[in-house]
């Protein structure tokens, strides 16, 4: 019986002991799952943090670059162009204007840097190399998405005048601006409030600048500009194929030394200037300018007329002399071939870029787009004691989109300064942007 018991005591040992060890191993598996699991979950969270703060980088017509929740956004690009030009010109605009002498020049050559920080601030860094020297074009840090106020800008830029100014050069119809853009304001330093309004039915922007050098520099009492410019598109598609601009623009300025003065080569970069006012002394100058565009597919149509208001204080070449207006304007149409059509932003009043829809392929299964141009534009510098020249253009013109960034265009134009004489230019501009 002894025996029996004894043997009963040690079952139940051995089968406890084995609970215990049994109950100890599950207890260290759960453990080491446990500590596995939360591992891998901190490891998930340190990747997803990671991605975050890292860049993906892609191709968007340029270098783009973002973070996960794309609150950082930035742009690397550029553009050079690259003009060449032949001229046969009347003897008499030679020897009063001239020479008129064939060459090529580059045009602009500028990298630039631009993007979004953390949702709400912006800017933009751009460099032109033409010339040898870097200097600023657009240099410039901005708030966007301000209640009301919408964006505000500060730095150097373009003052908010006129359509074919502030539409960038790189998509413009013509190798060079019509004859009125001797009246455009450029870059200076200064502060710009835009927005856009009506369900983007309406923009306005207005800005405040002080003169500077091509630095954005001026250790002096500069003088100082007021410039607002405010579109409407009263038609605009759903495709974005058929749409009206109407446009206006208008700066109040106080030129430097108290001197003003329009200039105008033959819309061709290369050629010499064939009209100009000199140095008109005043204190005060007002611009007014008025812009019409339409797109129906692949028609589009685009006119502006500027002006220049002021009144001329006594000098040794002048007497005060008020009201002198000063004028000009251009009026042209294109057409794309291959049924492309002219892209617009309703949120800037501007113009985009025109990407082909069949890029140019050697193997012969692409032809990119292919647009043809036409346009009259007129320069009147003449009024009063001003004799600046009355100068009017007809340009027929050819651009070659290869690729949605690569363009070439050829030009041919007649410019005819009254009285003085005439010149026919034959022009090629060979671009690429990004």
């Amino acid at each position: 019986m002894k025996k029996k018991q004894t043997t009963l005591r040690w079952i139940a040992a051995l089968a406890a002991l084995s609970t215990i060890s049994l109950t100890t191993t599950h207890a260290q598996t759960s453990d080491a799952d446990r500590v596995a699991d939360l591992e891998q979950r901190l490891l998930k969270l340190e990747e997803a943090q990671a991605d975050a703060k890292s860049m993906h980088a892609y191709w968007r017509n340029g270098l783009q670059f973002e973070n996960a929740d794309r609150s950082v956004r930035f742009n690397i690009g550029g553009r050079v162009q690259s003009d060449w030009a032949w001229m046969s010109p009347e003897e008499s605009l030679d020897e009063e204007k001239g020479p008129f002498r064939d060459g090529t020049k580059f045009r602009r050559a500028r990298l630039k840097v631009s993007g979004t920080l953390y949702d709400t601030g912006i800017f933009v860094a751009e460099y032109d190399f033409v010339g040898g020297d870097p200097i600023f074009r657009d240099v410039w840090a901005g708030v966007k998405g301000i209640p009301i106020l919408g964006t505000v800008r500060v730095g150097r830029m373009l003052e908010p005048y006129a359509l074919e100014q502030l539409s960038g050069n790189n998509f413009h119809q013509f190798i060079e601006r019509g004859l009125p853009a001797a009246f455009f304001p450029f870059r200076n330093n200064g502060v710009i409030v835009q927005n856009h309004i009506l369900n983007q039915r309406m923009t306005w922007a207005v800005g405040a600048f002080r003169h500077t050098d091509a630095f954005g520099d001026s250790s002096t009492n500069s003088k100082h500009s007021v410039t607002a410019r405010f579109t409407a598109a009263p038609v605009y598609s759903e495709d974005g194929k058929t749409w009206v601009h109407l446009g206006a623009s208008l700066s109040q300025r106080t030129p430097n030394d108290d001197t003003y003065r329009v200039s105008s080569r033959p819309e061709s970069y290369v050629a010499p200037v064939m009209a100009s006012t000199g140095a008109l002394p005043t204190d005060q100058v007002n611009l007014a300018g008025a812009e019409f565009a339409a797109t129906h597919g692949p028609l589009s149509v685009q006119a502006e007329w500027h002006m220049a208001n002021l009144d001329l204080l006594e000098s040794e070449d002048y007497e005060k002399t008020n009201d002198i207006e000063l004028s000009g304007y251009y009026l042209y149409a294109s057409y794309f071939l291959t049924g492309e059509h002219r892209t617009y932003s309703r949120t800037s009043g501007l113009f985009g870029r025109t990407s082909p829809k069949n890029n140019f392929k050697s193997d012969g299964s692409g032809w990119g787009a292919w647009e043809v141009t036409a346009r009259y534009s007129e320069l009147d510098l003449n009024d009063g004691p001003v004799e600046g020249g009355r100068m009017s253009g007809i340009t027929a013109g050819i651009n070659w989109y290869l690729n949605p960034n690569m363009r070439a265009m050829a030009n041919y134009i007649y410019s005819d300064l009254d009285t003085v004489g005439a010149v026919d230019l034959v022009t090629m501009r060979f671009q690429f942007d990004f």
